[in-house]
Formats: structure tokens, sequence, C-alpha cells
């Protein structure tokens, strides 16, 4: 998987909902993503590419072409999958805290056991 794929799996983004939201095909969109490697007619590999599936992803994520598919993308989507593991974590933790820590009540899902 590659830090484009973590960043949008990390943000609950999935291929159909991007390509509805961007206005594009499926198939394309995903191997854009994917970063889907074909072999051309003369013997050598290429990587599908489609400037408007990558302005769109990147439009969708609030970035720049270059921040997502420049040199140093990956670089730069690492420090953003990083930031959103802290953002993920902080929320979890909030949630777990009002639930366990805040509550009076015991979470409807561990009513009735043994505890």
């Amino acid at each position: 998987m590659n830090n484009l794929q973590k960043l949008l799996t990390i943000r609950g983004l999935t291929v159909q909902r991007i390509s509805d939201k961007i206005g594009l095909g499926y198939h394309i969109t995903q191997k854009v993503i994917k970063g889907t490697r074909y072999k051309r007619k003369d013997g050598s590999f290429g990587t599908y590419s489609s400037l408007p599936v990558e302005n769109g992803i990147a439009g969708l994520l609030g970035l720049s072409h270059s921040q997502v598919w420049g040199s140093q993308s990956n670089r730069f989507l690492r420090r953003l999958i990083k930031a959103e593991i802290a953002n993920q974590a902080k929320k979890l933790e909030r949630e777990m805290r009002r639930q366990y820590l805040y509550s009076d009540t015991v979470p409807k899902k561990q009513a009735g056991g043994n505890v």
C-alpha cells in the first residue's frame, strides 16, 4: 500500500467515494491511486496517470498537485499520515474518556455481562 492509499484509508475515503466526488471513472481512479503499472508495446513499463484524476484527488484532500504527486510527495504524505494518526488517536481518547470516565451509565454494548 502506498502513502496515498494509506492517507485515504485513514481518512475513510474509498475509491468509489472519490471517483463519485471528482466525477471520473472508478477504474482509472483506482489505477492512478494504486500506481498500477502496465506494459507498453515497446516492452517498457509505465504507470497509469490521469491529470484530471490527480488534480481531483489533490483538490479533494485540500492539497496541491505537487504535494500529492511531486518528487517530494512521499515525504509530505508521510507527515500527513502521522498527523492524521495523532488526530484519530486524540478523537478516540476523547470518546473513550466520555464513554467510560464521564458517564454514569454502562455503554449498551457492555450491558448485561459479568463485569
